[in-house]
């Protein structure tokens, strides 16, 4: 779900001007804009090229304010008819609609262009801002009110909403404003977001999936693993045989990643069994934060 606004591209004099580069596109905002489509700390990452590059060489570009948006906004390039255009999600939180509507204005302001809603709702750059989002947020909440577990995409993890989180929402008196607040304090959250893994074991030929948990790094799991959106594509829920956490602890200086050593595994559903109930809590439908565990309380899990 998500609402998008279309920007047609600035005419030269015989045709339209090229697309803008993905540097240019960052630049125009008057906002602190940053893109959160690639991991700029992985080897392979060019970043002249990256930002170099036409928008155009992305199906869609993910942009956002650090600390202030929690889902982002989309911005990509309809080749044939010549235009910009910015998509939202629905629901997305109150900082995420003004960020994005204040990128939609600079934009048309430097296209020289007005703007067009997937509603067919006309908007200037100094109109744009009055569009009611608050409406988008909560049709947004009503849908997903209607769902046991709804996963929802942040810019650094994903929140699962149900129906008790969204009726607390509603509940509240100031749904927008309370929803809007919790799900930018997951994104932010102090705690790690554990990767899942998977492996296939030779002998068997099935797939299990592998999280890892570490001394004395408060940690962000789920409480019953499933296949997460990004990894959807290489494996599929069936695929995976059964889920495993892996256990480590530092044996030295934390600084030093060769301190670091694998202490065992548990079966993923054992692990939450023997977690001192203490130690954890939800941080929505389907996520546990789970405190710094000392040495000892990681050995003690694997010796129950």
């Amino acid at each position: 779900m998500s609402v998008t606004f279309y920007i047609n591209n600035k005419k030269g004099l015989l045709k339209f001007k090229a697309p803008l580069t993905v540097k240019e596109c960052i630049g125009l905002s008057s906002q602190k804009i940053a893109q959160f489509s690639f991991d700029e700390s992985a080897e392979d990452f060019n970043a002249e090229n990256f930002y170099n590059s036409p928008v155009t060489d992305y199906t869609a570009l993910l942009f956002g304010v650090y600390r202030q948006s929690s889902r982002g906004f989309e911005l990509f390039y309809e080749k044939e008819l010549n235009q910009y255009c910015v998509r939202v999600f629905t629901p997305s939180t109150k900082e995420d609609w003004q960020i994005a509507l204040s990128y939609i204005k600079d934009l048309a302001q430097k296209m020289e262009s007005g703007i067009v809603s997937e509603q067919d709702e006309h908007f200037t750059s100094d109109t744009i801002e009055s569009f009611d989002y608050e409406k988008d947020i909560l049709s947004g909440l009503e849908i997903c009110k209607d769902k046991d577990n709804f996963t929802t995409f942040g810019l650094i993890r994903e929140v699962v909403l149900n129906k008790k989180i969204v009726e607390d929402f509603i509940s509240s008196g100031t749904p927008v404003q309370a929803f809007s607040k919790f799900y930018r304090e997951i994104q932010y959250m102090e705690a790690y977001s554990a990767k899942q893994r998977f492996y296939r074991n030779n002998s068997t030929d099935q797939i299990f999936g592998m999280y890892t948990l570490t001394q004395e790094t408060r940690t962000i799991l789920p409480y019953e693993p499933t296949v997460e959106f990004r990894n959807i594509e290489a494996v599929k829920n069936e695929d995976v045989k059964t889920w495993k956490l892996s256990l480590c602890v530092i044996n030295g200086d934390p600084n030093d990643p060769n301190s670091y050593s694998r202490a065992g595994e548990l079966e993923y559903s054992d692990f939450i069994k023997r977690l001192p109930k203490e130690k954890y809590k939800f941080i929505d439908a389907a996520y546990i934060v789970v405190d710094e565990l000392a040495q000892k309380e990681i050995l003690a899990l694997l010796e129950e």
